[in-house]
């Protein structure tokens, strides 16, 4: 079966993201830092036609040209932080199309987490005095991001809570890293020639103006808080949200054990945690027609009813559903044998073409249906690398990429579902996995 993983399941969240000692970047430095890639990609290229033209190697000069624009490549979406690495996150999901070496660096990309510097209380004051009288903050944040930064504080009438605050330039920073974005259209079209990626840009764009909008996030966290209180209470805690307006929002406090720490639980707790976290994932799209699209562990918390705690909303998809219904129906199929039904299914999706048959799509996916078939399953470091080889992206391998087809618009409930999927192996948990498939495809669908 397809199991979807990324690269950095199996690293455990190791990784973070360059914060360089200060703040935020400055805008001027960060854009032409990202300007100077298209341009000495684009002399690569004009060299190595140059060697070809006089006799030289062709395939060795385009070879050489190429691994440099990728690793320079690489490394300016991984220093740029923000909208241009998550951009780069979605472009290393298509990272099998290229030679091995390349396709390496493209995906380590994964497994980078952002981890800014806050910046200094002064710099978001002035957002703070939209806040009702009475309201008490710490001045050193506890969290900090490209685009914002986490505060607590005690509100008015005693509560301890979250304010979440937005720069006052992250709409300007966002729409300069789009600019430069741009700019690298033609060097990703050369490397990655299936990928549709001024389709891809503007899905990006657009969930990135979506995350700017804290009402956007409010009214989403409240939807999934509500509705799975009403229809599944006991599987996951979500913050009520306390206050919202464009750029601050506040939420009561979520205690509990942040997801990175769980792995050192006993294994009873290790495995109700996962056991949730797979259940939210994967039932959300039905029980809201919506999924949480940001699978960091720091976005999750062990509670002490066994809950999972669930925060950061500014990343959903929506409307969701046709990739986790493609991905539960998958298993189920394959577990049947009908891989006939696999093919139809696929193909329904537009996810495949005509030609091609189930055999084929069976060895582009690399069906294992094991997760399934097992009354309960180990996500395991050993299994999870044993999977790296398989089709752990939507553009497949080299050979099969023009085989298959992966609209950008269902990006977000892939990095949902992977994401899920490395976390359960982050903490070495044991999941009833087939109940929780079986559950997420019972009843009406929303999509």
């Amino acid at each position: 079966m397809v199991i979807f993983v990324p690269e950095f399941a199996y690293d455990q969240y190791t990784w973070a993201c360059p914060t360089g000692g200060g703040a935020a970047l400055n805008l001027f430095s960060r854009a032409a830092s990202l300007a100077v890639v298209p341009v000495k990609s684009g002399a690569r290229f004009a060299g190595a036609a140059t060697i070809s033209a006089f006799g030289g190697d062709k395939d060795a000069a385009y070879g050489k040209a190429m691994l440099a624009s990728v690793e320079e490549l690489t490394n300016a979406l991984a220093k740029a932080r923000g909208p241009v690495m998550k951009f780069g996150q979605l472009l290393a999901l298509f990272s099998s199309t290229l030679p091995p070496e390349q396709a390496e660096m493209l995906s380590s990309l994964t497994r980078l987490y952002e981890n800014a510097e806050p910046r200094p209380y002064k710099d978001v004051e002035e957002i703070f005095k939209r806040l009702p009288a009475g309201t008490v903050i710490d001045q050193v944040a506890v969290a900090a991001a490209s685009l914002g930064q986490v505060h607590t504080a005690t509100w008015p009438d005693g509560r301890h809570v979250a304010i979440k605050v937005q720069y006052p330039d992250a709409p300007r920073i966002v729409r300069s890293d789009l600019l430069q974005l741009r700019t690298f259209m033609p060097l990703i079209h050369r490397l990655i020639p299936t990928l549709d990626v001024k389709a891809l840009l503007q899905e990006h764009a657009d969930r990135l103006w979506d995350e700017l909008d804290y009402m956007h996030e409010a009214k989403w966290q409240e939807e999934f808080r509500i509705v799975w209180a009403r229809e599944h209470p006991g599987i996951v805690t979500i913050p009520t949200v306390v206050f919202a307006d464009s750029t601050l929002l506040v939420t009561e406090w979520l205690p509990g054990i942040p997801y990175s720490n769980i792995q050192s639980a006993p294994a009873q707790q290790r495995d109700q945690a996962a056991r949730n976290l797979a259940r939210f994932t994967l039932w959300s799209p039905r029980v809201v027609g919506a999924i949480h699209a940001d699978p960091h562990p720091g976005n999750f918390r062990l509670m002490d009813d066994g809950s999972i705690g669930v925060l950061d909303f500014g990343s959903v998809g929506h409307p969701a559903g046709e990739f986790t219904h493609l991905f539960v129906r998958t298993f189920q199929l394959a577990a049947a044998d009908d891989l006939e039904g696999v093919r139809e299914l696929w193909l329904n999706a537009g996810m495949i073409m005509n030609s091609t048959s189930a055999e084929e799509l069976a060895r582009i996916i690399s069906l294992d249906v094991t997760p399934y078939v097992q009354p309960e399953f180990r996500f395991s470091s050993d299994w999870i690398t044993e999977r790296a080889g398989d089709w752990s992206d939507p553009g497949g391998s080299l050979e099969d990429a023009g085989k298959l087809s992966f609209p950008p618009n269902l990006l977000l409930e892939h990095r949902a579902i992977t994401g899920m999927l490395a976390l359960l192996t982050s903490i070495d948990a044991t999941v009833d996995f087939q109940t929780v498939i079986d559950e997420a495809v019972a009843g009406e669908w929303i999509f």
